[in-house]
């Protein structure tokens, strides 16, 4: 007759000292890695000092990125040619260079350099 009244007794003081609430929490889009990027490619000019492109890619997470050429692609193969979709990877800092009489000048400010993880559109 103890153990059956001594087992509820210490059940409900566990639930009276540790109450187990669930935590809601609101849910949130969120990119898998910062360094995320997609959408359409708006313009592609041509790096002459640096080599590559720097290409403008527009919503819905664009920007400015240098893609160099021979960076491997998957999909459609597209870059850099306006007018396709884009969506990949960048890693932070880039410099796009053009030549100018008496030699390179910046053009642009990329945020990144598109790296080998990138596909495109048709």
């Amino acid at each position: 007759m103890r153990k059956i009244f001594f087992y509820p007794i210490i059940v409900i003081a566990a639930l009276i000292l540790f109450p187990q609430t669930p935590k809601v929490h609101e849910a949130e889009a969120q990119s898998v890695t910062p360094n995320a990027f997609g959408g359409i490619v708006l313009t592609s000019l041509p790096c002459t000092c640096s080599g590559g492109f720097l290409l403008t890619i527009g919503p819905p997470k664009g920007g400015q990125f240098v893609y160099q050429i021979g960076a491997p692609q998957f999909a459609n193969f597209q870059l850099p040619r306006p007018g396709v979709w884009a969506l990949g990877l960048y890693s932070p800092g880039a410099i796009c260079t053009i030549v100018v009489p008496g030699g390179c000048s910046p053009l642009g400010v990329p945020i990144g350099t598109i790296t080998p993880v990138v596909g495109t559109s048709l």
